[in-house]
C-alpha cells in the first residue's frame, strides 16, 4: 500500500473506533485499534524507506500480494519482496530497525497479543484490559505520528 492509503484507513477506522463501547464492543473495537496501529506502523516504515510501498495489498502469506485490476475486473495475486507487515516481525524485515520504531512495535504487540486471550478466546474483559489497549494504542499511533512528522524520507 501506499502511504497516503494507510493513513487514510488510520483516520477512517480511527472515527469508527471512537464509536465504539470499549468494553461492550470490546472484540471488534481492540481488532480495530491494532488494524489503526497496524497501518500507521507501515506507514511508518514506507516513509522511513524500510520497505517499499506500492498499488498492492499485502496477504496473509508473506510476500504473497494482492493487486487491484485496472478497470473492473479480478484481483490479481502476485509474488513480490516484503512490504507491509501483517503483524509485529511477520514478514521479518530486514536491516536495522529504529529504537523509536522498536518502541512503535512493542505497543503494537501488546495490541495483537490480546488476540488470542480476548477475541479468540473468552477471557474476561475488565477495566484494566480496556485501559491497557487504550494505552498501547495511543502509544503507538503518538510514535508512528512522531516518526511519520520528525523522520525524512531517506534520498
Amino acid at each position: 500500500m501506499r502511504i497516503a492509503d494507510h493513513m487514510e484507513k488510520v483516520e477512517r477506522l480511527s472515527e469508527l473506533r471512537e464509536q465504539l463501547d470499549p468494553r461492550g464492543d470490546f472484540e471488534i473495537w481492540m481488532w480495530t485499534s491494532m488494524t489503526v496501529a497496524t497501518n500507521a506502523v507501515n506507514a511508518v516504515m514506507h516513509h522511513l524507506g524500510i520497505t517499499a510501498e506500492g498499488d498492492y495489498y499485502a496477504h496473509q502469506i508473506p510476500g504473497l500480494y494482492v493487486v487491484p485490476p485496472p478497470q473492473a475486473g479480478i484481483w490479481q495475486r502476485v509474488i513480490l519482496p516484503p512490504g507491509d507487515v501483517i503483524h509485529v516481525g511477520f514478514p521479518p524485515i530486514r536491516g536495522a530497525v529504529p529504537a523509536r520504531l522498536q518502541q512503535t512495535f512493542a505497543a503494537l504487540t501488546v495490541l495483537e497479543d490480546m488476540r488470542e486471550p480476548y477475541v479468540r478466546g473468552d477471557d474476561p474483559i475488565t477495566p484494566a484490559l480496556v485501559e491497557s489497549c487504550r494505552r498501547a494504542f495511543d502509544d503507538c499511533l503518538a510514535g508512528a505520528r512522531a516518526l511519520l512528522a520528525g523522520a525524512a524520507k531517506p534520498a
